[in-house]
């Protein structure tokens, strides 16, 4: 403390970068926590809302390390409680992306936006539902945050928690009313991107609160047929026990069976075959090894003689269905 104020009592420039990121003597002392430091510069004349390199003003570095007493001093000087970054994202979001309860509560209190979204619309809720922080999804629900918030793709915090598995963030959604069919702009649900992403424990919760298995994104591809295309084997078995259904077509006549055949997922097949996929409509891939599981099961010979290396599979076309927050 001596040497702050025998620096400004110097003729120091209170506002002075450190370095060659643009942090200022404020962003450090609000980093480290430094209350006593941080209410001397501010009597110095510090400016609150001194932006760093990528737009990071001390309050967005008090919330990021969870010093709620640092977090209180420069609000009460003032400082900006919305101020955004380059990409958009507020102290309440930078806090609720690192976990930090008590300096999201702090910033709510004092009237941080719960809804505040970055560039790409995601909001504190999403990055919440991403990072798995279920304890901070509760404080912004309480709060009243948008439940069903979409980024410029469409995802909402329970289509993101789904993607990342995040299983607890999930069931804390849906129970405040998140609703599990709202999709992105391709049409696909979060029962679609959990199951592109094998996550089981994630399709069980969803089917549990009463998600369409058999929902169909803009190309006709259902839940099932995501899991088949891409090898997922455990997540393709939880549908197919919650009924869905195996011989659902895309939009060019594909089923589950076909898309699977396609891609080689020859441990998929049997377990399509097992479930009773009609075996005459599926030979279209040019995996020799599929077609050999295929031919056992009694499929159509004449069929067979279609293959060749290569060949189109029904047209689909594998993509991430994945938005990035």
């Amino acid at each position: 403390m001596d040497l702050v104020r025998a620096l400004l009592e110097a003729g120091d420039k209170v506002d002075k970068a450190c370095d060659k990121d643009g942090w200022t003597p404020l962003h450090i002392a609000a980093q480290n926590g430094q209350v006593e430091f941080v209410a001397a510069l501010l009597q110095a004349g510090a400016n609150t809302d001194a932006a760093e390199e990528d737009g990071a003003t001390p309050l967005h570095i008090a919330a990021q390390n969870g010093h709620v007493e640092a977090i209180v001093v420069l609000l009460q000087a003032g400082a900006n409680k919305d101020a955004a970054v380059r990409n958009g994202a507020t102290p309440l979001f930078i806090a609720a992306q690192n976990g930090q309860l008590d300096a999201m509560v702090a910033l709510l209190q004092a009237g941080a936006n719960q809804d505040a979204a970055t560039k790409d619309g995601a909001t504190p809720l999403h990055i919440a539902a991403q990072t798995g922080h279920a304890d901070a999804i509760a404080v912004l629900l309480q709060a009243g945050a948008n439940t069903d918030a979409a980024i410029k793709n469409g995802a909402t915090p329970l289509f993101i928690a789904a993607q990342n598995g995040q299983v607890e963030a999930m069931v804390a959604l849906l129970q405040a009313g998140a609703n599990h069919e709202a999709a992105d702009m391709d049409g696909a649900t979060p029962l679609h991107i959990a199951a592109q992403n094998g996550h089981v424990e994630a399709i069980v919760v969803l089917l549990q609160a009463g998600a369409n298995k058999d929902a169909a994104i803009k190309n006709g591809a259902t839940p099932l047929f995501i899991a088949a295309q891409n090898g997922q084997l455990d997540a393709m078995v939880a549908l197919l026990l919650a009924g869905a259904n195996h011989e659902a077509e895309d939009m060019d006549g594909a089923t589950p069976l076909h898309i699977a055949a396609m891609n080689g997922h020859v441990e998929v097949v049997a377990a399509l075959l097992q479930a009773g996929a009609n075996t005459d409509a599926a030979i279209k891939n040019g995996h020799v090894e599929v077609v050999a599981a295929l031919l056992q099961e009694g499929a159509n010979k004449e069929a067979a003689k279609e293959v060749r290396p290569g060949s189109g599979g029904g047209g689909v076309v594998s993509r991430s269905l994945m938005p990035v927050v």
